[in-house]
């Protein structure tokens, strides 16, 4: 698909039957008509569909994930209207219904002012808005931090801790740490975390000799360096602060948050990892067609990713979300919106058109920042697992283990990223059509990898993903002892091990299939994310 400029002429189709928004569009140079159709497919993915005339009849089908996207319309007829966190809010003119996280204010005029943690204010329609109250993932944390202050037991300020942890807030869950260290410093949970912390922070050496290493390895001796902490990171993305810090800036915070999240996790739970000891090389690319063209020297199969960590030569590769096809479609649509926000000013439907232009840009940035969040945490997870003796260094040893556990890592939320082990509302989504599969909902095809190599399309082995994630997140939850004892045999594993082998090592540390199988259908079905439990308040 070449890139021509597309110009918006207007909404054209509106279909109630199928919660789509359809908008026409004239392509400039060849005056060809085509439209594009906004579908959801499920809680967290809009279809755009590229219908072109009957010269070029063939059908496109992007994805574009939007993190915290779900739909049900009857929510607006039951949600109490008061002043709450969280904005229930209808696309002027559509049946489709999304989320947002922030502040509000009511203004004159019947419009809502509306904040969001990242990307400013804006104004909506009070009319297609539902604000609910419902508890804030910090307001979740502050109630479990005021029990711990009245009972001051060091329990409950791990529990505390460990609920800060999940939603992202690091700067709250060492203020619990250091509370629980004040009533009981000889705690053995107390202990590992004093011990895991002073790991962490132990200065590394020179990057230099690290950087150097990185542009003799992959020849790209031209891009710009930043380092943090831990990491080396080449780049060739603009200085331009977006905020207070360039993008390269950004995703290096991004990068050092999992990572001391990784190691402060386990040792909540009770396993000191050792962090590496030299900082960690990154590459970062501005645009999606050098990094295709880059990782396809390395791996043909490497095109399609959206980012990924080379075992082999220990480097963790990133792309601009915001540069992919999908993405940038939905981008010159915003513009054309915008344009025609401007040209309609003064006409009967200016105010509509104004609204929804204004929401799909504040859409569109979530989606961005949401899809760096997701691949960023998902890889640097792979990293640190294989640097800090958790799974083998060069190999993947059971793919099913490493991909469940960067999925643990990656919940990206609309305000940033959303902590470790926040119910992953796209994952869940996908484990549930496996679920629902027979031919592929049984255990051992897990556990095998037989899922992934037995995929026959990108959707297939984003399902696998799904039943990946699905099966980590229950055995953290319930056997984290016996898990870990699994990744120790994991990380012995010196060659990639055929499915029966596989399938043993995981049976000698959790025992019979059938009654794990069981047990793990029942826990996820009780299984609520973050935005089901937004959706209860709403009813």
């Amino acid at each position: 698909m070449t890139k021509q400029r597309t110009r918006a002429i207007g909404i054209v189709a509106f279909c109630s039957a199928k919660v789509r928004l359809s908008v026409a569009l004239l392509r400039s140079k060849r005056r060809q008509w085509c439209y594009y159709e906004v579908h959801p497919v499920d809680t967290s993915t809009f279809v755009i569909h590229l219908h072109k005339s009957k010269l070029m009849p063939h059908l496109f089908r992007q994805t574009c994930f939007f993190g915290n996207l779900f739909f049900f319309a009857l929510a607006l007829a039951f949600a109490e209207r008061t002043h709450a966190d969280f904005v229930i809010y209808r696309l002027p003119g559509t049946k489709l219904v999304t989320v947002l996280e922030g502040k509000t204010k009511i203004l004159a005029g019947r419009l809502l002012e509306y904040t969001h943690p990242t990307f400013g204010s804006m104004a909506l329609n009070l009319d297609d808005a539902v604000i609910v109250k419902a508890p804030t993932r910090k307001e979740e944390f502050k109630r479990l931090l005021n029990q711990a202050n009245k009972s001051k037991e060091v329990k409950d300020y791990l529990e505390a801790a460990s609920q800060a942890l999940k939603r992202g807030l690091l700067k709250e869950f060492y203020e619990c740490c250091s509370l629980a260290y004040r009533i009981e410093p000889e705690n053995p949970t107390v202990k590992r975390l004093i011990e895991t912390r002073r790991r962490v922070k132990q200065p590394l050496g020179d990057p230099a000799a690290v950087e150097q290493n990185l542009r003799e390895g992959t020849n790209l001796t031209k891009l710009k360096v930043e380092v943090s902490s831990h990491y080396v990171l080449l780049h060739d993305t603009s200085d331009a602060r977006v905020g207070r810090k360039s993008r390269a800036q950004t995703r290096l915070e991004l990068l050092e948050t999992v990572f001391e999240s990784f190691f402060m996790k386990f040792a909540l739970d009770g396993i000191v990892l050792a962090p590496p000891k030299e900082h960690m090389m990154v590459l970062l690319f501005s645009e999606e067609e050098t990094f295709q063209r880059y990782s396809t020297l390395l791996a043909p199969e490497l095109k399609m990713a959206a980012g990924f960590w080379s075992p082999k030569d220990n480097i963790s590769v990133f792309y601009d979300q915001g540069t992919t096809k999908q993405m940038m479609l939905m981008t010159d649509l915003v513009k054309d919106m915008q344009k025609n926000k401007l040209k309609l000013r003064g006409t009967a439907v200016s105010q509509e058109m104004a609204h929804l232009a204004n929401s799909f840009e504040l859409l569109v940035k979530v989606a961005r920042e949401e899809s760096d969040i997701e691949v960023v945490s998902h890889e640097a997870t792979h990293q640190l697992a294989g640097n800090s003796g958790l799974m083998p260094r060069g190999i993947i040893g059971a793919r099913w283990a490493h991909e469940g556990l960067a999925s643990y890592f990656e919940t990206p939320s609309g305000a940033g990223w959303g902590g470790i082990g926040a119910v992953n509302q796209t994952r869940l989504a996908d484990y549930k059509i496996i679920s629902r599969d027979p031919a592929r909902r049984n255990l051992e095809l897990i556990i095998s990898d037989r899922l992934f190599y037995t995929a026959k399309n990108l959707g297939d082995a984003v399902e696998a993903y799904g039943q990946a994630w699905a099966l980590t997140y229950f055995l953290m939850e319930t056997r984290f002892d016996k898990l870990m004892v699994y990744y120790q045999k994991c990380s012995q594993f010196e060659n990639e091990l055929p499915a029966s082998s596989r399938v043993k090592a995981f049976t000698e540390v959790f025992g019979d299939l059938r009654t794990l199988e069981n047990e793990f259908n029942d826990f996820m079905a009780l299984l609520k994310s973050d935005l089901d439990r937004i959706r209860d308040a709403a009813r």
